[in-house]
Protein backbone atom coordinates (compact mmCIF):
# COMPACT_ATOMS: atom_id res chain seq x y z
CA UNK A 1 0.00 0.00 0.00
CA UNK A 2 2.97 2.43 0.62
CA UNK A 3 4.39 2.01 -2.38
CA UNK A 4 1.11 2.53 -4.53
CA UNK A 5 0.87 5.48 -2.29
CA UNK A 6 4.52 6.59 -3.17
CA UNK A 7 3.36 5.97 -6.75
CA UNK A 8 -0.09 7.73 -6.67
CA UNK A 9 1.90 10.69 -5.60
CA UNK A 10 4.99 11.03 -7.81
CA UNK A 11 5.64 12.01 -11.16
CA UNK A 12 5.93 9.27 -13.88
CA UNK A 13 8.44 7.04 -14.71
CA UNK A 14 10.57 6.89 -17.36
CA UNK A 15 12.30 4.02 -18.94
CA UNK A 16 15.99 4.08 -18.30
CA UNK A 17 17.00 2.66 -21.48
CA UNK A 18 18.31 5.29 -23.64
CA UNK A 19 16.67 3.30 -26.74
CA UNK A 20 13.09 4.25 -27.39
CA UNK A 21 10.16 1.52 -26.55
CA UNK A 22 8.37 1.46 -30.05
CA UNK A 23 4.84 1.01 -29.20
CA UNK A 24 1.94 1.06 -31.89
CA UNK A 25 -1.68 1.24 -29.90
CA UNK A 26 -4.66 0.64 -31.88
CA UNK A 27 -8.33 2.36 -30.18
CA UNK A 28 -11.56 1.67 -31.10
CA UNK A 29 -14.31 4.30 -32.76
CA UNK A 30 -17.60 2.52 -31.65
CA UNK A 31 -21.01 2.86 -30.07
CA UNK A 32 -22.89 0.87 -27.36
CA UNK A 33 -24.99 -2.28 -28.13
CA UNK A 34 -28.53 -2.10 -29.72
CA UNK A 35 -30.67 -4.04 -31.51
CA UNK A 36 -31.71 -1.58 -34.62
CA UNK A 37 -29.95 -2.19 -37.62
CA UNK A 38 -28.83 1.27 -37.92
CA UNK A 39 -28.12 4.21 -35.79
CA UNK A 40 -31.31 6.27 -35.09
CA UNK A 41 -30.98 10.25 -36.10
CA UNK A 42 -31.48 11.06 -32.12
CA UNK A 43 -28.62 8.66 -31.19
CA UNK A 44 -26.39 9.98 -33.55
CA UNK A 45 -27.14 13.49 -32.19
CA UNK A 46 -26.63 12.31 -28.53
CA UNK A 47 -23.30 10.97 -30.11
CA UNK A 48 -21.77 13.22 -31.71
CA UNK A 49 -22.88 16.24 -29.49
CA UNK A 50 -20.15 18.61 -28.01
CA UNK A 51 -19.59 15.92 -25.12
CA UNK A 52 -21.08 12.73 -26.73
CA UNK A 53 -19.60 9.48 -26.31
CA UNK A 54 -18.33 9.68 -30.45
CA UNK A 55 -17.14 13.57 -30.09
CA UNK A 56 -15.33 12.32 -27.00
CA UNK A 57 -13.52 9.44 -28.54
CA UNK A 58 -12.46 11.27 -31.60
CA UNK A 59 -11.05 14.09 -29.33
CA UNK A 60 -9.20 11.29 -27.55
CA UNK A 61 -7.00 10.38 -30.29
CA UNK A 62 -7.77 13.10 -33.29
CA UNK A 63 -4.12 13.23 -34.92
CA UNK A 64 -1.88 11.22 -32.80
CA UNK A 65 -0.10 8.96 -33.55
CA UNK A 66 -2.25 5.61 -32.51
CA UNK A 67 -4.71 3.17 -35.14
CA UNK A 68 -8.36 3.58 -34.95
CA UNK A 69 -10.45 0.91 -36.05
CA UNK A 70 -13.75 2.54 -37.17
CA UNK A 71 -17.42 1.00 -36.90
CA UNK A 72 -18.49 1.04 -40.10
CA UNK A 73 -22.24 1.45 -38.75
CA UNK A 74 -21.49 4.62 -37.34
CA UNK A 75 -20.52 6.20 -40.93
CA UNK A 76 -23.53 4.51 -43.03
CA UNK A 77 -25.72 5.38 -39.91
CA UNK A 78 -24.91 9.28 -40.88
CA UNK A 79 -24.69 9.01 -44.59
CA UNK A 80 -28.20 6.81 -45.08
CA UNK A 81 -29.64 9.90 -43.97
CA UNK A 82 -28.67 12.24 -46.33
CA UNK A 83 -29.83 15.47 -45.79
CA UNK A 84 -31.78 14.65 -42.60
CA UNK A 85 -29.17 13.60 -40.87
CA UNK A 86 -27.96 15.81 -37.95
CA UNK A 87 -25.74 18.86 -38.22
CA UNK A 88 -23.55 17.55 -35.56
CA UNK A 89 -23.11 13.80 -37.18
CA UNK A 90 -22.16 15.11 -40.40
CA UNK A 91 -19.27 17.66 -38.81
CA UNK A 92 -18.28 14.65 -36.47
CA UNK A 93 -18.23 12.72 -39.89
CA UNK A 94 -16.05 15.25 -41.59
CA UNK A 95 -13.53 15.91 -38.98
CA UNK A 96 -13.04 11.66 -38.62
CA UNK A 97 -12.05 12.35 -42.56
CA UNK A 98 -9.84 15.02 -41.69
CA UNK A 99 -7.46 12.92 -38.99
CA UNK A 100 -4.03 11.70 -40.02
CA UNK A 101 -4.21 8.41 -37.90
CA UNK A 102 -3.91 5.30 -39.37
CA UNK A 103 -7.25 3.48 -39.71
CA UNK A 104 -8.86 0.31 -40.87
CA UNK A 105 -12.78 -1.23 -40.87
CA UNK A 106 -13.79 -3.23 -37.62
CA UNK A 107 -16.92 -5.75 -38.74
CA UNK A 108 -20.06 -4.18 -39.35
CA UNK A 109 -21.27 -3.24 -35.43
CA UNK A 110 -17.88 -4.40 -34.52
CA UNK A 111 -19.55 -8.07 -34.81
CA UNK A 112 -17.91 -10.84 -32.67
CA UNK A 113 -16.40 -12.77 -36.25
CA UNK A 114 -15.54 -15.91 -34.66
CA UNK A 115 -18.97 -16.43 -33.34
CA UNK A 116 -20.49 -16.69 -36.06
CA UNK A 117 -17.80 -19.30 -37.73
CA UNK A 118 -17.91 -21.18 -34.92
CA UNK A 119 -21.64 -21.73 -34.50
CA UNK A 120 -21.71 -23.13 -37.81
CA UNK A 121 -20.95 -20.49 -40.97
CA UNK A 122 -18.56 -20.88 -43.38
CA UNK A 123 -17.42 -17.15 -43.34
CA UNK A 124 -18.41 -14.62 -41.25
CA UNK A 125 -21.97 -12.54 -41.53
CA UNK A 126 -21.77 -9.69 -43.18
CA UNK A 127 -23.63 -7.04 -44.84
CA UNK A 128 -26.04 -7.83 -47.77
CA UNK A 129 -27.49 -3.97 -48.89
CA UNK A 130 -28.62 -0.88 -47.46
CA UNK A 131 -31.14 0.04 -50.03
CA UNK A 132 -34.49 -0.54 -47.49
CA UNK A 133 -32.74 2.39 -45.54
CA UNK A 134 -32.99 5.00 -48.30
CA UNK A 135 -35.48 7.82 -48.38
CA UNK A 136 -35.40 9.61 -51.91
CA UNK A 137 -36.56 12.78 -49.85
CA UNK A 138 -33.48 12.96 -48.08
CA UNK A 139 -31.27 12.86 -51.44
CA UNK A 140 -32.92 15.73 -53.40
CA UNK A 141 -29.69 17.61 -53.54
CA UNK A 142 -28.45 14.91 -55.86
CA UNK A 143 -30.84 15.33 -58.69
CA UNK A 144 -29.21 13.73 -62.66
CA UNK A 145 -29.02 16.86 -64.51
CA UNK A 146 -32.11 16.95 -67.45
CA UNK A 147 -31.24 16.27 -70.81
CA UNK A 148 -31.86 19.06 -73.18
CA UNK A 149 -34.84 18.04 -75.57
CA UNK A 150 -37.50 20.20 -77.16
CA UNK A 151 -39.70 19.32 -74.50
CA UNK A 152 -40.77 22.39 -71.98
CA UNK A 153 -39.72 20.27 -69.19
CA UNK A 154 -37.97 17.32 -68.25
CA UNK A 155 -39.19 13.71 -67.44
CA UNK A 156 -40.22 12.68 -64.37
CA UNK A 157 -37.28 10.32 -64.72
CA UNK A 158 -35.02 13.10 -65.44
CA UNK A 159 -35.86 14.38 -62.07
CA UNK A 160 -35.49 11.36 -59.77
CA UNK A 161 -32.77 11.75 -57.30
CA UNK A 162 -29.37 9.52 -57.51
CA UNK A 163 -29.73 7.40 -54.68
CA UNK A 164 -26.31 6.04 -53.27
CA UNK A 165 -25.19 2.76 -53.36
CA UNK A 166 -24.30 0.32 -50.38
CA UNK A 167 -20.86 0.67 -51.74
CA UNK A 168 -21.48 4.58 -51.17
CA UNK A 169 -22.79 4.10 -48.15
CA UNK A 170 -19.44 2.28 -46.63
CA UNK A 171 -16.98 3.59 -48.45
CA UNK A 172 -14.21 5.40 -46.35
CA UNK A 173 -10.10 6.18 -47.20
CA UNK A 174 -8.97 3.54 -44.61
CA UNK A 175 -5.20 3.55 -44.51
CA UNK A 176 -4.91 -0.23 -43.63
CA UNK A 177 -7.61 -2.48 -45.28
CA UNK A 178 -8.32 -6.31 -44.68
CA UNK A 179 -7.79 -6.47 -41.45
CA UNK A 180 -9.91 -8.37 -38.63
CA UNK A 181 -10.07 -7.99 -35.21
CA UNK A 182 -11.75 -11.29 -33.67
CA UNK A 183 -12.60 -10.80 -29.63
CA UNK A 184 -10.09 -11.60 -27.81
CA UNK A 185 -8.70 -15.50 -27.26
CA UNK A 186 -11.66 -16.89 -29.44
CA UNK A 187 -10.20 -17.53 -32.45
CA UNK A 188 -8.79 -21.04 -33.58
CA UNK A 189 -7.32 -22.59 -36.71
CA UNK A 190 -10.54 -23.04 -38.39
CA UNK A 191 -11.62 -19.28 -38.02
CA UNK A 192 -8.56 -18.23 -39.90
CA UNK A 193 -9.43 -20.50 -42.76
CA UNK A 194 -12.86 -18.41 -42.36
CA UNK A 195 -11.26 -15.20 -42.28
CA UNK A 196 -9.02 -15.83 -45.11
CA UNK A 197 -11.67 -16.92 -46.80
CA UNK A 198 -13.33 -13.69 -46.76
CA UNK A 199 -10.49 -11.99 -47.49
CA UNK A 200 -8.69 -10.86 -44.96
CA UNK A 201 -5.62 -10.50 -44.44
CA UNK A 202 -4.42 -9.58 -41.31
CA UNK A 203 -5.59 -11.00 -38.18
CA UNK A 204 -5.38 -9.05 -34.35
CA UNK A 205 -4.91 -11.61 -32.10
CA UNK A 206 -3.97 -11.83 -27.97
CA UNK A 207 -0.57 -12.87 -27.14
CA UNK A 208 -2.12 -16.03 -25.38
CA UNK A 209 -3.61 -17.55 -28.50
CA UNK A 210 -0.67 -18.39 -30.18
CA UNK A 211 1.87 -20.19 -29.72
CA UNK A 212 4.51 -18.23 -27.33
CA UNK A 213 3.38 -17.09 -23.93
CA UNK A 214 6.16 -14.24 -23.93
CA UNK A 215 5.91 -13.00 -27.29
CA UNK A 216 9.46 -11.20 -29.21
CA UNK A 217 7.94 -9.66 -32.49
CA UNK A 218 3.90 -8.25 -32.61
CA UNK A 219 4.13 -9.57 -36.46
CA UNK A 220 3.71 -13.42 -36.84
CA UNK A 221 2.06 -15.45 -39.51
CA UNK A 222 -0.16 -18.05 -38.21
CA UNK A 223 -0.45 -21.15 -40.97
CA UNK A 224 -0.68 -18.96 -44.64
CA UNK A 225 -2.48 -15.69 -42.26
CA UNK A 226 -0.64 -12.90 -41.57
CA UNK A 227 -1.27 -11.62 -37.97
CA UNK A 228 -0.90 -9.28 -35.34
CA UNK A 229 0.02 -9.84 -31.89
CA UNK A 230 -1.24 -7.75 -28.80
CA UNK A 231 1.04 -8.15 -25.81
CA UNK A 232 -1.33 -9.22 -23.03
CA UNK A 233 0.71 -7.47 -20.13
CA UNK A 234 1.06 -3.89 -21.85
CA UNK A 235 -2.34 -4.01 -23.03
CA UNK A 236 -3.15 -4.65 -20.02
CA UNK A 237 -1.67 -1.95 -18.43
CA UNK A 238 -2.74 0.47 -20.50
CA UNK A 239 -6.08 -0.56 -20.40
CA UNK A 240 -6.06 0.14 -16.45
CA UNK A 241 -4.67 3.80 -16.95
CA UNK A 242 -7.44 4.39 -18.95
CA UNK A 243 -10.16 2.81 -16.80
CA UNK A 244 -8.87 4.53 -13.67
CA UNK A 245 -11.67 6.21 -11.70
CA UNK A 246 -9.41 9.06 -10.03
CA UNK A 247 -6.01 11.17 -10.75
CA UNK A 248 -3.81 9.27 -7.86
CA UNK A 249 -5.28 6.10 -9.41
CA UNK A 250 -3.81 7.21 -13.19
CA UNK A 251 -0.97 7.98 -11.66
CA UNK A 252 -0.17 4.41 -10.13
CA UNK A 253 -1.44 2.91 -13.55
CA UNK A 254 0.84 5.04 -15.58
CA UNK A 255 3.93 3.97 -13.76
CA UNK A 256 2.78 0.06 -13.80
CA UNK A 257 2.83 0.83 -17.47
CA UNK A 258 6.14 1.98 -18.18
CA UNK A 259 7.49 -0.69 -16.04
CA UNK A 260 5.73 -3.33 -17.89
CA UNK A 261 6.36 -0.88 -21.31
CA UNK A 262 10.33 -1.75 -19.82
CA UNK A 263 10.20 -5.43 -19.49
CA UNK A 264 8.45 -5.95 -22.64
CA UNK A 265 10.92 -3.73 -24.57
CA UNK A 266 13.82 -6.17 -23.24
CA UNK A 267 12.00 -9.14 -24.77
CA UNK A 268 11.04 -7.55 -28.41
CA UNK A 269 14.78 -6.04 -28.54
CA UNK A 270 13.88 -2.88 -30.52
CA UNK A 271 11.13 -4.21 -32.69
CA UNK A 272 7.57 -2.74 -31.95
CA UNK A 273 5.05 -3.58 -29.48
CA UNK A 274 1.69 -3.74 -30.20
CA UNK A 275 -1.22 -3.30 -27.71
CA UNK A 276 -4.72 -2.68 -28.07
CA UNK A 277 -7.69 -0.89 -25.79
CA UNK A 278 -10.96 -2.55 -24.91
CA UNK A 279 -13.68 -3.47 -26.95
CA UNK A 280 -16.46 -2.50 -24.43
CA UNK A 281 -17.53 1.25 -24.12
CA UNK A 282 -16.95 3.51 -22.98
CA UNK A 283 -12.97 3.34 -24.47
CA UNK A 284 -13.75 7.01 -23.94
CA UNK A 285 -13.30 7.43 -20.52
CA UNK A 286 -11.76 10.14 -18.68
CA UNK A 287 -8.49 9.45 -19.07
CA UNK A 288 -7.84 8.18 -22.78
CA UNK A 289 -6.84 11.78 -23.55
CA UNK A 290 -4.68 12.20 -20.75
CA UNK A 291 -2.54 8.79 -21.21
CA UNK A 292 -2.19 9.02 -24.91
CA UNK A 293 -0.97 12.54 -24.84
CA UNK A 294 1.38 11.17 -21.70
CA UNK A 295 2.79 8.14 -23.38
CA UNK A 296 3.16 10.61 -26.60
CA UNK A 297 5.09 13.22 -25.02
CA UNK A 298 7.03 10.35 -23.19
CA UNK A 299 10.98 10.47 -24.61
CA UNK A 300 11.52 6.66 -23.82
CA UNK A 301 8.28 5.55 -25.83
CA UNK A 302 8.19 5.90 -29.31
CA UNK A 303 4.61 5.94 -30.62
CA UNK A 304 4.33 4.23 -34.53
CA UNK A 305 1.43 3.45 -36.47
CA UNK A 306 0.14 0.06 -37.25
CA UNK A 307 2.09 -0.39 -40.42
CA UNK A 308 5.01 -0.03 -38.82
CA UNK A 309 4.23 -3.36 -36.63
CA UNK A 310 3.18 -4.66 -39.35
CA UNK A 311 5.73 -4.02 -41.83
CA UNK A 312 8.22 -6.11 -39.47
CA UNK A 313 9.68 -8.93 -40.90
CA UNK A 314 7.01 -11.84 -39.64
CA UNK A 315 8.03 -14.89 -37.18
CA UNK A 316 6.12 -18.18 -37.84
CA UNK A 317 3.94 -19.16 -34.79
CA UNK A 318 1.19 -21.91 -34.13
CA UNK A 319 -2.12 -20.90 -33.37
CA UNK A 320 -3.49 -22.09 -29.63
CA UNK A 321 -7.00 -22.67 -30.36
CA UNK A 322 -9.38 -21.02 -28.36
CA UNK A 323 -13.37 -21.26 -28.61
CA UNK A 324 -16.69 -18.41 -27.70
CA UNK A 325 -18.60 -20.13 -24.74
CA UNK A 326 -20.52 -23.26 -25.71
CA UNK A 327 -23.74 -21.39 -24.16
CA UNK A 328 -23.49 -18.50 -26.59
CA UNK A 329 -22.43 -21.04 -29.34
CA UNK A 330 -26.07 -22.57 -28.95
CA UNK A 331 -27.91 -18.97 -28.72
CA UNK A 332 -26.55 -17.86 -32.26
CA UNK A 333 -26.71 -21.48 -33.87
CA UNK A 334 -30.56 -20.59 -32.91
CA UNK A 335 -29.94 -16.95 -34.05
CA UNK A 336 -28.50 -18.18 -37.66
CA UNK A 337 -30.88 -20.44 -38.27
CA UNK A 338 -33.33 -18.06 -38.27
CA UNK A 339 -31.77 -15.80 -40.49
CA UNK A 340 -31.07 -18.75 -43.26
CA UNK A 341 -35.10 -19.39 -43.08
CA UNK A 342 -36.23 -15.79 -43.19
CA UNK A 343 -34.05 -16.10 -46.18
CA UNK A 344 -35.96 -18.95 -47.86
CA UNK A 345 -38.81 -17.20 -46.69
CA UNK A 346 -38.32 -13.87 -48.60
CA UNK A 347 -38.38 -15.92 -52.20
CA UNK A 348 -42.17 -15.56 -51.94
CA UNK A 349 -41.72 -11.43 -52.26
CA UNK A 350 -40.41 -9.36 -55.13
CA UNK A 351 -37.59 -7.94 -53.29
CA UNK A 352 -36.26 -10.43 -50.81
CA UNK A 353 -33.42 -8.00 -49.70
CA UNK A 354 -35.93 -5.43 -48.34
CA UNK A 355 -36.99 -8.29 -46.04
CA UNK A 356 -33.20 -10.40 -45.29
CA UNK A 357 -31.38 -7.13 -45.57
CA UNK A 358 -32.40 -5.35 -42.46
CA UNK A 359 -32.70 -8.66 -40.18
CA UNK A 360 -29.02 -9.21 -40.95
CA UNK A 361 -27.62 -6.39 -39.59
CA UNK A 362 -29.87 -6.38 -36.44
CA UNK A 363 -28.10 -10.00 -36.01
CA UNK A 364 -24.81 -8.36 -36.92
CA UNK A 365 -25.77 -5.65 -34.19
CA UNK A 366 -26.74 -8.81 -31.61
CA UNK A 367 -23.46 -10.12 -32.18
CA UNK A 368 -21.44 -7.07 -31.13
CA UNK A 369 -18.88 -7.64 -29.43
CA UNK A 370 -20.36 -4.79 -26.75
CA UNK A 371 -22.78 -6.53 -25.50
CA UNK A 372 -22.16 -8.79 -22.48
CA UNK A 373 -23.42 -12.76 -23.39
CA UNK A 374 -23.22 -13.81 -20.55
CA UNK A 375 -25.53 -10.96 -19.36
CA UNK A 376 -29.35 -11.69 -19.10
CA UNK A 377 -29.92 -8.57 -21.32
CA UNK A 378 -27.98 -10.70 -24.47
CA UNK A 379 -30.31 -13.63 -24.17
CA UNK A 380 -33.63 -11.12 -23.54
CA UNK A 381 -32.38 -9.59 -27.09
CA UNK A 382 -31.48 -13.23 -28.75
CA UNK A 383 -35.01 -14.34 -27.80
CA UNK A 384 -36.54 -11.64 -28.76
CA UNK A 385 -34.87 -11.80 -32.28
CA UNK A 386 -36.05 -15.42 -32.54
CA UNK A 387 -39.81 -14.26 -31.70
CA UNK A 388 -39.59 -12.06 -34.26
CA UNK A 389 -38.62 -14.21 -36.89
CA UNK A 390 -41.09 -16.39 -36.38
CA UNK A 391 -43.84 -13.53 -37.01
CA UNK A 392 -41.91 -12.39 -39.75
CA UNK A 393 -41.96 -16.16 -41.17
CA UNK A 394 -46.02 -16.28 -39.82
CA UNK A 395 -46.80 -13.34 -41.87
CA UNK A 396 -47.97 -15.23 -44.82
CA UNK A 397 -50.09 -17.85 -43.94
CA UNK A 398 -52.48 -20.11 -44.78
CA UNK A 399 -56.34 -18.86 -42.94
CA UNK A 400 -58.50 -21.75 -44.18
CA UNK A 401 -59.01 -24.56 -40.98
CA UNK A 402 -62.31 -26.47 -39.73
CA UNK A 403 -64.28 -28.51 -42.08
CA UNK A 404 -65.86 -28.21 -45.96
CA UNK A 405 -68.62 -30.40 -47.42
CA UNK A 406 -67.74 -31.44 -51.09
CA UNK A 407 -71.31 -32.66 -52.43
CA UNK A 408 -70.70 -33.19 -55.73
CA UNK A 409 -67.95 -35.56 -57.85
CA UNK A 410 -65.92 -32.42 -58.98
CA UNK A 411 -65.26 -29.12 -57.27
CA UNK A 412 -63.08 -26.98 -56.04
CA UNK A 413 -62.09 -26.27 -52.37
CA UNK A 414 -61.86 -22.36 -51.43
CA UNK A 415 -58.26 -21.91 -49.27
CA UNK A 416 -57.73 -18.93 -47.78
CA UNK A 417 -54.43 -17.13 -47.36
CA UNK A 418 -53.59 -14.03 -45.25
CA UNK A 419 -50.57 -11.40 -46.57
CA UNK A 420 -49.67 -9.31 -43.57
CA UNK A 421 -46.18 -8.23 -44.82
CA UNK A 422 -45.10 -4.67 -46.90
CA UNK A 423 -45.00 -6.43 -50.31
CA UNK A 424 -47.17 -8.06 -52.73
CA UNK A 425 -46.62 -11.46 -52.24
CA UNK A 426 -46.54 -14.92 -55.11
CA UNK A 427 -47.51 -18.04 -53.36
CA UNK A 428 -47.97 -22.03 -54.72
CA UNK A 429 -51.26 -23.41 -52.41
CA UNK A 430 -50.45 -27.15 -52.15
CA UNK A 431 -53.28 -29.48 -51.16
CA UNK A 432 -52.43 -33.14 -50.12
CA UNK A 433 -55.16 -35.59 -49.21
CA UNK A 434 -53.95 -37.99 -46.12
CA UNK A 435 -56.26 -40.86 -47.94
CA UNK A 436 -57.55 -42.19 -51.09
CA UNK A 437 -61.29 -40.88 -50.86
CA UNK A 438 -60.45 -37.81 -52.42
CA UNK A 439 -58.50 -36.85 -55.67
CA UNK A 440 -56.00 -33.30 -56.00
CA UNK A 441 -56.27 -32.53 -59.71
CA UNK A 442 -54.03 -29.47 -59.23
CA UNK A 443 -51.73 -29.84 -56.38
CA UNK A 444 -50.23 -26.71 -56.77
CA UNK A 445 -52.32 -23.33 -57.79
CA UNK A 446 -50.67 -19.87 -57.72
CA UNK A 447 -52.10 -17.12 -55.86
CA UNK A 448 -50.77 -13.66 -55.83
CA UNK A 449 -51.71 -11.13 -52.95
CA UNK A 450 -51.39 -7.66 -52.21
CA UNK A 451 -49.84 -6.03 -49.15
CA UNK A 452 -51.59 -6.76 -46.03
CA UNK A 453 -54.46 -7.92 -47.53
CA UNK A 454 -56.82 -11.82 -47.88
CA UNK A 455 -57.31 -13.62 -50.59
CA UNK A 456 -58.32 -17.38 -52.00
CA UNK A 457 -57.38 -19.55 -54.23
CA UNK A 458 -59.91 -22.27 -55.55
CA UNK A 459 -58.28 -25.82 -55.34
CA UNK A 460 -59.80 -28.62 -57.88
CA UNK A 461 -60.31 -32.02 -56.60
CA UNK A 462 -62.48 -34.81 -57.35
CA UNK A 463 -64.16 -36.79 -54.92
CA UNK A 464 -63.40 -40.98 -55.56
CA UNK A 465 -65.97 -42.42 -52.65
CA UNK A 466 -68.00 -41.07 -49.69
CA UNK A 467 -66.18 -40.74 -45.78
CA UNK A 468 -64.13 -37.80 -44.33
CA UNK A 469 -60.72 -36.87 -45.11
CA UNK A 470 -57.93 -35.09 -43.62
CA UNK A 471 -56.02 -32.76 -46.00
CA UNK A 472 -53.07 -30.83 -45.28
CA UNK A 473 -52.60 -27.73 -46.78
CA UNK A 474 -49.45 -25.34 -47.08
CA UNK A 475 -47.61 -22.85 -48.51
CA UNK A 476 -44.76 -23.18 -51.01
CA UNK A 477 -42.76 -20.18 -53.72
CA UNK A 478 -42.31 -20.83 -57.07
CA UNK A 479 -39.24 -23.50 -56.53
CA UNK A 480 -41.55 -25.53 -54.36
CA UNK A 481 -39.91 -24.62 -51.26
CA UNK A 482 -42.08 -24.90 -48.57
CA UNK A 483 -43.27 -21.25 -46.58
CA UNK A 484 -44.35 -21.45 -43.19
CA UNK A 485 -46.16 -24.55 -41.17
CA UNK A 486 -48.63 -26.51 -42.55
CA UNK A 487 -52.42 -26.93 -41.51
CA UNK A 488 -55.02 -29.58 -41.42
CA UNK A 489 -58.79 -29.55 -42.62
CA UNK A 490 -61.60 -31.84 -42.71
CA UNK A 491 -63.52 -32.89 -45.88
CA UNK A 492 -66.87 -34.10 -45.89
CA UNK A 493 -67.42 -36.15 -49.35
CA UNK A 494 -70.41 -37.59 -50.33
CA UNK A 495 -69.40 -38.51 -53.84
CA UNK A 496 -71.85 -39.06 -56.62
CA UNK A 497 -74.89 -38.15 -54.59
CA UNK A 498 -76.16 -35.91 -57.23
CA UNK A 499 -76.85 -38.70 -59.51
CA UNK A 500 -79.86 -40.26 -57.20
CA UNK A 501 -80.59 -37.00 -56.73
CA UNK A 502 -81.41 -36.03 -59.99
CA UNK A 503 -82.85 -38.92 -61.20
CA UNK A 504 -85.75 -38.58 -57.91
CA UNK A 505 -85.94 -34.92 -59.18
CA UNK A 506 -86.60 -36.40 -62.39
CA UNK A 507 -88.93 -38.58 -61.56
CA UNK A 508 -91.25 -36.09 -59.19
CA UNK A 509 -91.13 -33.53 -62.33
CA UNK A 510 -92.49 -37.01 -64.42
CA UNK A 511 -95.39 -37.43 -62.15
CA UNK A 512 -96.00 -33.76 -61.59
CA UNK A 513 -96.83 -33.87 -65.68
CA UNK A 514 -97.81 -36.85 -66.00
CA UNK A 515 -100.30 -36.34 -63.54
CA UNK A 516 -101.62 -32.92 -65.36
CA UNK A 517 -101.57 -34.79 -68.44
CA UNK A 518 -103.86 -37.61 -67.19
CA UNK A 519 -106.36 -35.16 -65.45
CA UNK A 520 -106.23 -33.24 -68.82
CA UNK A 521 -107.48 -35.90 -71.05
CA UNK A 522 -109.75 -37.50 -68.60
CA UNK A 523 -111.32 -33.96 -68.33
CA UNK A 524 -111.80 -34.00 -72.34
CA UNK A 525 -113.29 -37.27 -72.12
CA UNK A 526 -115.95 -36.82 -69.86
CA UNK A 527 -119.67 -36.37 -71.39
CA UNK A 528 -120.98 -33.14 -71.72
CA UNK A 529 -123.87 -33.09 -69.03
CA UNK A 530 -125.75 -29.76 -70.94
Amino acid sequence: LGMLAALAAGPVVAIADSTPVRLAIVVPIVVPEGTSALLSSASLEQYTSGNGLLSRELEAVYNRPVAIAIDPLIIASIRVLGSSAPKSAVTWLNRLRSASNESFALSFGDSNLTLTTQAGASTPLSVESLDFALDSANFDGAVTAPTRSARPSPTPEALRPTLPTTADLFDWPYSLADVAWPRERTVDAADLKSLATAKYTTAILASDNVSHSAPTSSSVVVGSMRALISDDPVSGALRSAVAAPSAPRWNAAMANLHHVLAASGSRYGGTTIFATLDRAVPVSASHLKETITSIAADSSIKLVGLSAARGTSPISVSIVGRHQPAAELAVVHKLLAALAAEQRFASVVEKPEAITSERRLRLLRLLSNQWDAAAPTWQTAANRFLADSRDLRNGVSVVTNGSFNLLADRGALPIAVRNDLDQEVTVFVNVRPRTAILAVTDTSVKLVLEPHSQGSSQVPVQAISNGTVGVDISLADSTGQRIGSATTARINVQAGWETPAVVVFALLVFAVFGFGIVRRVLRREEPNND
